[in-house]
């Protein structure tokens, strides 16, 4: 275990004074940790229980509770990771607060494996019947946090928290339509469940009517209808929807034409980090288009796009630094974002990029080894009918034959 030199050596001491009396009873060794709870010396709590837990036989019926405490006095002592490896033992042993611990603990890491036990124990947990972690249950299940995505799971929770109904049932229920989860895709049933689910004012199920009516599905098109579910959407908090209600003003569909208006909510958008409204800020700033021309600018939301994954942006950012356009030219950064767009084939310009990085590869003083990746590359483009490539393997790169050929 971790901790102080000055801790290491009380904890001995007292290891110790137990092995010279092995006959302590156990509820002296309770008081002893529950003397040091109430002056908040958690360390030495934490020591007690442990203590009890290493060297007594205890009764199943204390044992949890017992794992239980020595994992609170280590997490009220800073000690997480103590803390979670006895709140685990005695959710194992069927304790219900340790469940709960177990669950709010690994929720909160990004890991995967740690998402899918933060789900383990919060279901194992909600299965007392608490309707707050049940909703937290149907949440993870329907947003696919330590899981795959699952809305016919995440209406059995929802609906076990409120057997009446709610929004977030009637939403979890009309994605079940929408995507054929479990049951047969049905959008005009989809449409029906996510406006209760809209009415409540769930900010997913405005957003996916939206979707629903600007695209005709389960629904004739009705842009003005999804130009008023976008804004709801947006209003509780859906950043995607921003996005939405600045492309609608940029085409003037279901609203009037308003170029300014689609700038500013493209621009709130890629704030909050939606790499689309990022990509859209960054084509405008390029074009003039709604707001003053600025490359500079333009070119910092292409790279806000391109590292929030917008696969578009990467050859973008590629050509910007290979030309010098908004900046100097830089082709060591012009590479590292061709590269990316050449290593997905589904990239869009995926052919481009592999000619511009061959290009580069194959300059004069690169080493043999990265020129044959270079000329890799170049026919690599060609091959997916990328015209430049294949004239430069027809002219520029063309093997030279030697005397005995000719």
């Amino acid at each position: 275990m971790e901790g102080s030199t000055g801790d290491e050596r009380i904890a001995e001491s007292q290891r110790a004074e137990v092995s010279e009396d092995q006959q302590m009873a156990i509820e002296e060794v309770y008081a002893l940790a529950k003397q040091c709870r109430q002056e908040k010396d958690y360390m030495t709590e934490a020591y007690w229980y442990e203590m009890l837990l290493m060297y007594r036989n205890i009764d199943k019926e204390w044992l949890e509770t017992t794992q239980y405490s020595c994992g609170k006095a280590y997490f009220d002592a800073g000690r997480e990771k103590d803390a979670l490896h006895w709140f685990e033992k005695a959710a194992c042993q069927g304790n219900k607060k340790a469940k709960l611990r177990c669950g709010r603990m690994y929720a909160q890491s990004e890991d995967a494996n740690d998402q899918k036990k933060a789900l383990y124990w919060l279901e194992q947990a909600a299965e007392d019947g608490n309707p707050e972690i049940q909703q937290l249950c149907g949440d993870m299940n329907c947003w696919g946090k330590g899981t795959k995505v699952n809305y016919a799971r995440a209406l059995e929770w929802y609906e076990r928290a409120a057997p009446w109904g709610n929004a977030s049932s009637h939403y979890a229920r009309g994605m079940m339509y929408y995507t054929g989860d479990s049951v047969s895709t049905d959008h005009a049933k989809a449409l029906e469940w996510l406006k209760k689910a809209a009415r409540g004012n769930h900010g997913y199920a405005q957003y996916q009517c939206g979707w629903m009516y600007q695209h005709g599905e389960g629904t004739p098109k009705n842009p003005e209808k999804a130009f008023s579910c976008y804004e709801e959407a947006a209003s509780n908090g859906h950043d995607g929807a921003l996005h939405q209600l600045g492309l609608m003003y940029y085409r003037g569909e279901g609203v009037k034409k308003d170029r300014k208006k689609a700038f500013d909510c493209c621009h709130e958008a890629g704030v909050k980090g939606v790499p689309e409204a990022q990509f859209q800020c960054g084509q405008m700033y390029y074009k003039g288009d709604g707001t003053r021309k600025d490359l500079k600018k333009a070119l910092r939301w292409f790279e806000k796009a391109g590292r929030s994954g917008c696969k578009e942006a990467w050859l973008i950012c590629g050509k910007m630094y290979y030309k010098g356009t908004g900046t100097d030219t830089d082709y060591t950064k012009a590479l590292s974002w061709y590269e990316k767009a050449a290593g997905e084939e589904d990239c869009p310009g995926n052919g481009e990029a592999k000619y511009i990085c061959g290009i580069i590869c194959c300059a004069e003083g690169k080493p043999k080894e990265e020129r044959e990746k270079g000329l890799r590359l170049i026919k690599e483009a060609a091959e997916q009918g990328y015209k430049p490539a294949w004239i430069a393997l027809r002219f520029k790169f063309r093997p030279q034959r030697s005397k005995t050929d000719e």
